[in-house]
C-alpha cells in the first residue's frame, strides 16, 4: 500500500475513486472541493473546473463507449464532461511540447427532431425541465503551454514582472504605444479538410493558456452574407445561420497559431465523422446528396448577393439623384439616365423577387428563382433523404432564371451605373457613397 493523496487538497475528504478502462495510470477522484484527475497513478493531480463549480463529488462513473466522466454532486445534480479521451494522451511526466493536438472519438452525426415543434423546450415553459445535450458536433481538443501574447500583453506583463522586483516602471514611449495599436492579436486556427486536402471549415479563436476546446457542429461554413448585427431578442422561429451536414468520412484536423500574420502549423490528426443511423428514408448516396445541397446553398448564396447589390445601387441611386439637383452643371439628362437605371433595377427586381403588386391582388405568376432556391431551403437544408426528381429539376429552372438576371445586373452596373459615376465626377457633383475624392 502507498499513499497516492500527493497534490489533493488537505481538507475534505475523497468520496469516490474511479479508474480509467484503457490506461490504468489515469485515476478520478470526487473529493468534497471538486474533481481531479490523475494521469500517474496518483503521483499528482490536477483539478477538473471549466463549468464545475468547487462542491462535494460524490460519485463517479464512465460510460465506456464514449468515454464519458460522469458526476454525481452532493445537491447539485449531474455533471457530464464528453470524451475525455486526450487525457490518456498526456505523459506521466506532463506535456512538454508548446502545443499539442489530441486525438477526437467519432463523431456522430444526425439531424435534430423537433417533436414539440420548435427548437429546445419550444413554449413548454421552466417547469418542463430539458437538460443540454450534446448535439450533432465534433469536440477538438487541444493545448497550449503558454498563452499566446500580443504586443500590449507582453509589456503589461512586463510591468507586473518589474513590480514584483520592485523595478522601476517607466512610461511607453510613443513607438510601443503605435506598435501595440498597428499590431494584430494572435490567434488560435483550427482548420478541417476533407479527403482532398480542400479546407471545409475554419475557427479563429483567442489563445489561452491549458487545455482548450472547440465543437465543430459537423456543417460547412454558411456562405451567407457577413453580417455584424445581432438580433435584439430571441426568435425561435427564425432559421439558424448554419450550412449543410457534411458526408460521412474521415476529415483532417489541424492546429496552427497566427502571431504578426505568420501562420504555423502545431499538429494535425483525424477526425472519423460517423452517420448516425436513426433516419427512415436515409439517402443512398450520402455523398450525391451532400453535392446536391451544397449546389442550392451556392445558388442561395448568389441570390442573396444579387439582391443586396441591388438594394446597395438602390441606396447610391438616392444619393446620386439629390447629387445631380444640388450640382450646378447637371441638366436634365443626367437625370433621365438616373431615372432610367432606377426604373431597370425595379424590373430586375420583380424577375429575382417576384412582383409585389401582383401577390397584393392576388394574381399568379410563375416562382422566380428566390421562390424556388427558398422552397428548396425548406425542404432538403434538414432532410436525411435524397432529393427527389422534382427537387432537382426546380434547381435546375432556378439556375436557368437567376443566369440572366445576374447577367443584366452586371451590365447596369457596367455600361450605365458607373458612367453615371463617372459624369457626375466630370462636373464636381458634390460626394455620393462609392465615388472617390473630388
Amino acid at each position: 500500500w502507498k499513499n497516492i493523496s500527493a497534490t489533493l487538497p488537505e481538507r475534505g475528504s475523497v468520496y469516490a475513486i474511479e479508474e480509467d478502462h484503457e490506461k490504468s495510470d489515469l485515476i478520478f477522484c470526487g473529493t468534497e472541493f471538486g474533481v481531479f484527475f490523475s494521469a500517474n497513478g496518483g503521483s499528482n493531480w490536477k483539478q477538473l473546473k471549466a463549468g464545475i463549480p468547487t462542491i462535494a463529488v460524490r460519485d463517479i462513473a464512465i460510460h465506456r463507449g464514449e468515454s464519458d466522466l460522469i458526476l454525481g454532486t452532493f445537491g447539485r445534480g449531474f455533471y457530464v464532461l464528453d470524451d475525455y479521451s486526450s487525457l490518456r494522451e498526456i505523459p506521466a511526466d506532463g506535456i512538454k511540447e508548446e502545443a499539442a493536438l489530441f486525438a477526437s472519438r467519432d463523431a456522430l452525426q444526425f439531424e435534430y427532431a423537433t417533436p414539440l415543434g420548435l427548437p429546445g423546450k419550444s413554449f413548454q415553459g421552466d417547469d418542463y425541465y430539458s437538460a443540454e445535450n450534446l448535439g450533432s458536433e465534433a469536440i477538438i481538443t487541444f493545448y497550449l503551454k503558454e498563452k499566446l501574447m500580443s504586443a500590449k500583453d507582453e509589456r503589461l506583463k512586463a510591468i507586473k514582472d518589474s513590480k514584483k522586483d520592485k523595478k522601476e516602471v517607466s512610461y511607453p514611449s510613443y513607438e510601443t504605444l503605435l506598435k501595440e495599436q498597428e499590431s494584430e492579436d494572435p490567434k488560435v486556427v483550427i482548420r478541417i479538410s476533407d479527403k482532398n486536402g480542400e479546407v471545409i471549415h475554419q475557427k479563429m479563436m483567442k489563445p489561452q493558456k491549458g487545455v482548450q476546446r472547440y465543437k465543430w457542429n459537423l456543417r460547412y461554413t454558411p456562405q451567407s452574407a457577413v453580417s455584424f448585427s445581432k438580433p435584439k431578442f430571441y426568435n425561435p422561429f427564425a432559421g439558424k445561420n448554419e450550412g449543410t451536414l457534411v458526408a460521412p468520412g474521415t476529415y483532417t484536423v489541424s492546429l496552427s497559431t497566427l502571431v504578426d500574420g505568420e501562420l504555423n502549423q502545431m499538429g494535425t490528426t483525424e477526425l472519423n465523422v460517423v452517420r448516425l443511423n436513426n433516419t427512415v428514408m436515409p439517402a443512398k448516396d450520402q455523398a450525391a446528396k451532400v453535392e446536391f445541397q451544397r449546389a442550392v446553398a451556392n445558388l442561395a448564396k448568389d441570390i442573396e448577393a444579387s439582391g443586396k447589390t441591388l438594394n446597395e445601387l438602390k441606396s447610391r441611386m438616392k444619393y446620386m439623384r439629390k447629387a445631380i439637383e444640388l450640382s450646378e452643371k447637371s441638366d436634365a439628362k443626367l437625370l433621365s439616365e438616373a431615372i432610367e437605371i432606377q426604373s431597370e433595377i425595379k424590373t430586375i427586381e420583380r424577375a429575382l423577387n417576384g412582383d409585389r403588386i401582383k401577390s397584393r391582388l392576388d394574381i399568379g405568376e410563375p416562382p422566380t428563382p428566390r421562390n424556388r432556391i427558398g422552397g428548396l431551403n425548406y425542404e432538403q437544408k434538414y432532410s436525411t433523404a435524397a432529393p427527389t426528381k422534382t427537387h432537382q429539376e426546380s434547381l435546375r429552372i432556378a439556375i436557368e432564371e437567376f443566369i440572366p438576371i445576374k447577367a443584366n445586373i452586371e451590365k447596369l452596373i457596367q455600361y450605365k451605373f458607373k458612367p453615371l459615376e463617372q459624369k457626375l465626377e466630370s462636373i464636381n457633383a458634390p460626394y455620393t457613397p462609392g465615388r472617390g475624392l473630388n
